[in-house]
């Protein structure tokens, strides 16, 4: 997705409500599973890992 055509406004909005919804997801993920943190940050940086693979691929 492009930064064009989005406000700063904008874009700080759709930050706050991925940080709010990841950070739900990792803490109901480790209700279920018990799992250190540790565990969600390697998984975090995973996630991570994967789209900048995709931005590195689209820049080729």
């Amino acid at each position: 997705m492009s930064k064009a055509g989005y406000s700063e406004e904008q874009l700080s909005e759709m930050r706050e409500d991925a940080f709010v919804n990841i950070k739900e997801a990792c803490m109901r993920l480790q209700e279920r599973t018990r799992c250190s943190n540790e565990v969600v940050i390697k998984m975090l940086n995973e996630v991570s890992q994967f789209y900048i693979t995709q931005v590195e691929k689209n820049n080729i």
